[in-house]
């Protein structure tokens, strides 16, 4: 202890007698360490953090469906019942959904999102309430909610942290509700966005009684003792015995079982992981070029080594020595990269578009806590040894007269040359390596964006508007069937239309390429089908403007017109698409349709077909889709599409006017264009953010590089400036000179491009299911990161060369 003390005593004197070298090694290792604590705080948050519940890894969630719709499965109402009576695997299943609601403060309204669930919800995740209670059995009510429980930033925000709230009432859409508990702030349920308020589950007559109809997401939890494949098996059986009871709704339906941790990181864990993987190489790059320095600094310094051999100091002295100062480097570095990394992390939050956040709200929690500082404290060390031990070990091994001789020549030994050289080639490799994984992402970002999505995006305002039940009753037994919801719409549609600047207004009940669209069931006349086995496609209701609106193509027939009308023949217009997988054969126009989910529905005539369009994704084909008309199949939640002349978003506050002065009960729900729409759908998202930040990783690891590569070259001149000065003495030229050190530079930079070509198409690889429209092994990004590399390398090569062939070399013979 005593000898380690001396060490760390004797490395701060030598730090402090180089406050420039010291400066310079601080933040290199600052930004490297800082940047990987940064990304893994988002890791830990993400993918290692514990979820705030009890016995989290035994929490599952149900779905079921038919496969082709199986990345979200939800259950219908009446088999969520039959699982909680027959299924002995779970310990409790309980359902929720999402909701929304017009809540009053300040005497503005504002919509508030919210989740419905049924009363076991709290229970059967193990959280209990910070304040009050959780509900009751019996509020279960399909008339509405009349009890609610608050999370606990809405309650901090909202109630000023008001610990007397429970008992207080509120009104959501105009009913009277009851406040009866507060949340723990730790609790976030990311499947629901971490809904402000929660009530109780209140499914409408339809959406209780058809089975059907899918909607309620289902999370579950083991019972002790039970595996995952044995709830698996259970629920195969449980869904085969619906299937018989019930041929004509469960004849098709497979039932899936994901752990809740998949669900709600399962799509982010890759572009986490890559990021992870980016900015250790950053790192590495980072090492090496403090191990460059460090080399540098041993070299001048073998003058004191030699002494302290002749002295009686070993090769494990110099060595523990070295590493004390290397120890020290790393913990100035890791005290300054804490800084850096709680910068870092609020500048990766702010970049992740507020829609996508929403879903992922346990990135909010990530900063600096225990675990963090844990990972920073063993980065600190990891890379004390990466950096240090190369040069310490270099500096350590020759013998005393090998140093004189060293000393007495002014140069640098073979191994420890080849060393550096091999340090500066691994930092290009790493850099190249960014920079392809960089131009691919952007490359990505760039087909994504370009493709033609099926409408115009431009010029479009986009807004929902949410009509209580209260107000707007449906007045038929079916949802979504409201004739007051459908005054309104008209109403409010030719008062959009009517406003100075705007060329066209329509709605819908969903926004292209942002969802919304739900699947119905159906029957193609004529075309024999067995019952339960129905095609389904997605379905989206829109009014009669849509398709002029957003500009989509008509391929055949005819659009919706005015003479389509609630008292008129039912019709449906298709897709591209829809033709390809469910008409192929013979003209689609005159041919009809019947949804399945009532043996009431009529016949719907097809009178239309248009072009593909984007639905729920930029990236994903575009899938089969009815078009129903709105006329005739009326909703309570309208999403409104407005085509301006000019900028759309100075239209906002007219429209938000214009809706004011038909209720001043209803707020105007997230205007944004169609392009912003688009810009933060989860697609684009999940290659731009990761673009950026790679780009980022490329560009510091670029430079670090290029710092290298000229303390290599600059070094290397100065040793050899006795050579040159030889060789200019003997009548070489200046261009000689001159060639010689950009020859080192160009091997240098070839050697590196080389391997890190070699390396990014195998590490690449790894970032396939974030890329779009291009493979892996595109050789442009390769071929222009090379390009790049070598080009950048030899100008960073210009100043070291330049001084080579300005040696003097009677001054230079003389000073050796």
């Amino acid at each position: 202890m005593r000898t380690i003390l001396r060490n760390l005593r004797y490395g701060s004197r030598m730090l402090r007698n180089s406050p420039g070298f010291t400066a310079v090694v601080t933040l290199t290792l600052a930004l490297g360490i800082g940047a990987n604590t940064a990304i893994f705080s988002a890791v830990y948050s993400a993918l290692l953090r514990p979820l705030p519940y009890r016995h989290p890894e035994r929490l599952f969630t149900l779905g079921e469906g038919r496969r082709q719709f199986a990345d979200s499965p939800q259950a219908s109402y009446p088999d969520f019942l039959d699982w909680t009576r027959t299924a002995k695997s779970f310990e409790s299943i309980a359902g929720f959904s999402g909701d929304a609601f017009t809540f009053v403060t300040g005497g503005e309204p504002e919509n508030t999102f919210a989740a419905q669930v049924t009363p076991n919800f709290f229970s059967t995740l193990g959280v209990k309430p910070f304040l009050g209670r959780s509900f009751f059995p019996g509020e279960l009510q399909r008339d509405g909610p009349h009890v609610a429980i608050l999370s606990h930033a809405f309650w901090r925000s909202q109630f000023g942290s008001d610990r007397n709230i429970v008992g207080r009432v509120i009104r959501l859409d105009n009913h009277a509700v009851t406040i009866v508990g507060v949340l723990p702030e730790e609790f976030e349920f990311a499947p629901v966005r971490s809904a402000p308020i929660w009530v109780p589950l209140h499914p409408g007559l339809d959406l209780a009684t058809r089975r059907s109809l899918r909607w309620l997401n289902v999370v579950a939890r083991l019972a002790p003792g039970v595996t995952e494949h044995q709830a698996r098996a259970e629920m195969t059986g449980i869904t085969a015995q619906l299937a018989r009871a019930y041929p004509k709704e469960d004849g098709a339906i497979v039932v899936g079982i994901t752990s809740l941790r998949e669900v709600i990181v399962g799509k982010i864990r890759l572009l986490l992981l890559v990021l992870l993987g980016a900015v250790g190489f950053v790192l590495l790059i980072t090492c090496a070029n403090v191990a460059n320095l460090l080399m540098t600094r041993a070299i001048r310094r073998r003058k004191e080594f030699a002494v302290r051999a002749a002295l009686g100091a070993t090769r494990g002295d110099l060595l523990g020595q070295l590493l004390a100062e290397s120890m020290l480097l790393s913990t100035a570095g890791a005290a300054v990269g804490l800084l850096a990394a709680h910068w870092g992390i609020d500048a990766l939050i702010a970049a992740i578009p507020n829609g996508q956040l929403q879903s992922m709200p346990f990135l909010r929690d990530a900063g600096i806590n225990p675990t963090v500082l844990g990972f920073l404290c063993g980065v600190a060390l990891l890379t004390a040894i990466l950096f240090g031990l190369a040069p310490a070990f270099t500096a350590s091994q020759s013998a005393l007269n090998e140093q004189l001789k060293e000393e007495t020549r002014g140069g640098t030994s073979g191994t420890q040359g080849r060393l550096r050289n091999a340090l500066v080639v691994v930092e290009i490799a790493i850099s190249l390596v960014l920079l392809a994984g960089a131009g691919l992402m952007l490359q990505s970002l760039r087909v994504l964006l370009r493709q033609n999505p099926g409408f115009d995006i431009t010029h479009v305002l986009t807004f929902s508007v949410n009509l209580p039940d209260s107000s707007y009753p449906s007045e038929k037994e079916y949802p979504f069937d409201s004739p007051s919801a459908l005054r309104f719409e008209r109403k409010f549609r030719d008062r959009l239309q009517s406003l100075p600047g705007v060329v066209n207004a329509a709605s819908a009940t969903g926004i292209p390429a942002n969802g919304g669209s739900g699947t119905i069931r159906f029957v193609v006349e004529g075309r024999p089908n067995v019952t339960g086995q129905e095609d389904e496609c997605d379905i989206l209701t829109i009014d009669a403007n849509y398709f002029s609106t957003l500009k989509i193509e008509l391929a055949s027939g005819r659009f919706f017109g005015p003479h389509d009308s609630p008292d008129s023949p039912p019709v449906v217009v298709v897709n591209r698409a829809f033709v390809k997988a469910y008409l192929s054969n013979g003209n689609p126009i005159g041919k009809r349709i019947r949804y399945t989910f009532n043996a009431r529905e009529p016949f719907r005539q097809i009178v239309g077909v248009v072009g593909d369009t984007a639905q729920d994704d930029l990236a994903a084909p575009p899938p089969p889709v009815i078009y129903d008309l709105n006329d005739q199949d009326s909703s309570t939640y309208l999403t409104f599409l407005v085509r301006t002349a000019g900028d759309p978003l100075a239209f906002a506050n007219t429209a938000r006017a214009a809706l004011r002065e038909m209720d001043p009960q209803l707020p105007m729900i997230g205007p944004l264009t169609l392009e912003q729409v688009a810009g933060a759908s989860a697609s684009v998202f999940l290659r731009r953010y990761p673009s950026y930040l790679i780009g980022t990783f490329a560009g510091l690891a670029l430079i670090l590089a290029m710092v290298g590569l000229y303390g290599m070259i600059a070094y290397t001149v100065l040793q050899r400036t006795r050579e040159f000065g030889i060789r200019l003495t003997l009548g070489a030229q200046q261009r000689d000179i001159l060639r010689l050190v950009m020859r080192q530079a160009l091997g240098t930079s070839l050697a590196g491009a080389s391997i890190g070509v070699v390396t990014g198409l195998w590490v690449t690889r790894l970032m396939t299911n974030l890329l779009y429209g291009i493979k892996p092994d595109a050789w442009a990004p390769f071929a222009a990161a090379a390009i790049l590399i070598v080009l950048v390398a030899l100008t960073a090569s210009l100043i070291p060369a330049g001084r080579a062939i300005k040696v003097d070399p009677m001054r230079a013979l003389r000073n050796q």
